[in-house]
């Protein structure tokens, strides 16, 4: 299946720059000529073929013909034995997002119960508390930044106090493990500085490891989040200390990172269209379709999932993805692709939400989905509760045009009658 240079498609930064601060600012037209001329290209800029369209999105993320192990790109450092993996890599092999399609499935099946409705009941009843507490510490009701008042708090809170992380080790895991997974195995990194990022994270494993250590060691581990995934057993398998460090390493990922924009994009989408914030309000019903639907909205991404590795050359909309070649599954473009979403750029917290890939699609599914939404449910609640109608916002929003995955709101300033 080989392909001229000729064939190809290339593009640049001149066509899809995403540090670029006029497209922090307003990205669409750049969305729009990469789904309208450039479907599937290769990216010189960022060494990496990216894949715009919804359904080839979708196609390529249920597909078992690409890897999401990074020891699969073509251009990763030779893999280390396994006697010389420092903690970081052993937790990375026996992760959710590493695992062999086998091995993957058995490890859904042994999470699946921490994540069943009396576990996420307990959490929702934590997070409730961590978000109350949040609202609490705004210096100043009248008038204040919610993407440093809350969007950078709540996730990390949530997930701490869904693991049960103490106030006392939240930094840890934030600037720590959180901020340095999302950059470890990221191709777009020299690596030099994924090497440093690696070390970065094991300061918060170690702690995590001792923490199930010490819990696996109680006569009873108790019936929350971790306590389940100790106990879980079936047909005589259970989860290993690395195998429960990494799902709950790729939950703080999340937290640490994705999840601190849901809180930044559901103020800005609700309170620019207070229609449907009251309509929200009023059918309080439509509040996970309407968590989608900002997400969707927003086109806050500028990249996508996990990396993926075509395991063969593979022909997409004329183009070939070779075999260890890095591939972006560009998540805003998706969400925001006409022939999907009829009218994109409207805000309906209505819209049929059926067939989205907001948090992924196939085996890879984000897994902490449900933990996202709770803790954007219970942060528009609140908010709600406090400020009510009086809330608006004052037009002053800044962006960090360098963040490496999202159009990271730095300012959204909220003025409010209180």
């Amino acid at each position: 299946m080989a392909q001229s240079a000729t064939d190809r498609v290339e593009i640049d930064f001149s066509v899809y720059n995403p540090f670029d601060e006029d497209f922090v600012r307003d990205p669409f037209p750049q969305f729009n000529r990469l789904l309208e001329q450039y479907p599937v290209a290769f990216h010189t800029g960022l060494n990496a073929w990216v894949v715009a369209p919804h359904d080839l999105v979708a196609e390529i993320l249920r597909s078992p013909r690409y890897s999401c192990q990074f020891s699969d790109w073509k251009d990763a450092p030779a893999r280390k034995p396994e006697s010389e993996w420092n903690l970081y890599e052993q937790a990375q092999a026996r992760g959710l997002a590493t695992a062999s399609p086998t091995e993957h499935l058995r490890l859904r099946r042994l999470t699946a119960p921490a994540f069943s409705r009396r576990v996420m009941d307990q959490i929702e009843a934590r997070i409730a508390s961590a978000i109350v507490d949040i609202f609490d510490e705004i210096e100043d009701p009248s008038q204040f930044n919610a993407a440093t008042e809350i969007a950078s708090k709540a996730p990390i809170r949530a997930i701490a106090r869904m693991v049960g992380v103490p106030p006392s080790a939240e930094e840890l895991f934030e600037h720590g493990l959180g901020w340095n997974s999302v950059r470890a195995n990221n191709p777009m990194y020299s690596r030099e500085d994924r090497d440093q990022y690696v070390q970065g994270t094991i300061p918060g494993l170690q702690y995590l490891f001792d923490m199930v250590a010490e819990r696996r060691a109680m006569a009873d581990p108790g019936d929350d989040f971790i306590g389940t995934l100790i106990k879980t057993s079936e047909d005589g398998e259970s989860l290993t200390d690395f195998e429960i460090v990494g799902l709950i390493s790729a939950l703080v990922t999340a937290g640490a990172d994705t999840a601190v924009d849901l809180h930044t994009l559901a103020l800005h989408a609700l309170l620019s269209h207070p229609d449907q914030r009251r309509l929200l309000r009023e059918k309080p019903e439509l509040m996970e379709n309407a968590i989608l639907e900002i997400l969707r909205w927003s086109g806050h991404g500028k990249f996508g999932a996990i990396p993926r590795y075509p395991l063969e050359d593979i022909e997409v909309r004329g183009q070939v993805l070779e075999k260890g070649s890095f591939v972006m599954t560009l998540f805003s473009t998706a969400w925001l692709d006409p022939a999907r979403w009829p009218d994109p750029r409207r805000f309906d917290i209505t819209r049929n939400q059926a067939g989205n890939i907001i948090f992924g699609a196939g085996p890879h599914m984000c897994i902490g989905l449900n933990l996202v939404k709770v803790q954007g449910k219970l942060m528009i609640e609140e908010f709600d509760r406090r400020f009510g109608d009086s809330a608006e916002l004052t037009g002053e929003i800044d962006y960090d045009p360098m963040h490496f995955n999202a159009r990271r709101m730095t300012k959204l300033m909220v003025r409010t009658g209180s």
